[in-house]
């Protein structure tokens, strides 16, 4: 049986709002008009869910998350967009997610993601699923973070940066190009300073598959070669899906990856 849905009498929740089987609204919390709030989710007081945001099942938004403001750009014009967020994901306290710029656009949060206390996501950011997002991270626009990240306290991320899958950044670090998966790196400067292998154990990968890993940071971090001729030598190994997923990441980067040079 689905659980009751309990709505606070000092909230303030627009009509147009859909608010699904078992959600949980404290007192203070604002929802403007036309967002849809999805089965189970708790959104606790002082929180604000702006115009048109979309939010799946079983969400937990902390005190004064702030989600769906307009967009810190200048480009924008007033133009309908959207902030969309999945199923799972915990959004702690005082955390800031904007809408996107461009009409019909999205900032979108994927599922099960921990995201922590003073972060902001910026408009037009993707963010995938599974990542750790520590306290006070600022990821500014045009971000990607794949998925089963981890992000330090206090990192800056300059706009249109990715962070492939299963990568990791040291606490307190600048990332202004891209940061390819499995690696982990930190500082300002940054610097790539090995495989996130704790991670990579974590999310169950063999021994075998590590081993691959490593090889392929030797080859790009740890050779003479330079980026093309390393991504050559990397070609002629037998292919894998751990191959695929760094090749197509690395060959689609439009600010280029980190490579400490």
């Amino acid at each position: 049986m689905a659980k009751k849905t309990s709505i606070s009498h000092l909230s303030i929740v627009e009509k147009s709002a859909v608010i699904e089987d078992g959600v949980k609204i404290y007192p203070y919390v604002v929802i403007e008009k036309r967002c849809h709030i999805g089965q189970g989710t708790v959104i606790y007081p002082f929180s604000f869910i702006g115009e048109g945001t979309i939010i799946g099942e079983g969400n937990k938004i902390y005190q004064g998350v702030i989600i769906g403001l307009p967009p810190l750009d200048k480009k924008y014009q007033g133009e309908k967009t959207r902030v969309t967020i999945g199923r799972g994901n915990i959004i702690r306290e005082y955390t800031t997610i904007h809408k996107a710029t461009g009409r019909d656009q999205e900032t979108k949060i994927g599922d099960n993601n921990f995201i922590m206390a003073y972060c902001h996501i910026s408009h037009n950011c993707q963010i995938g699923s599974y990542n750790i997002i520590t306290n006070q991270t600022q990821i500014a626009g045009h971000c990607q973070i794949f998925d089963f990240v981890n992000i330090g306290g206090m990192v800056g991320i300059h706009q249109f940066v990715r962070v492939g899958s299963y990568a990791m950044v040291g606490a307190c670090s600048y990332l202004k190009k891209d940061l390819p998966p499995f690696m982990i790196g930190e500082g300002n400067p940054f610097r790539v300073r090995g495989i996130n292998t704790v991670g990579l154990r974590r999310n169950n990968f063999s021994e075998k598959r590590i081993s691959l890993i490593k090889n392929l940071y030797r080859i790009i971090y740890r050779s003479q070669l330079n980026l093309k001729d390393a991504l050559a030598q990397i070609k002629k190994l037998p292919r894998t899906s751990e191959i695929d997923l760094l090749l197509n990441f690395i060959e689609s980067t439009r600010r280029g990856i980190e490579l400490n040079r």
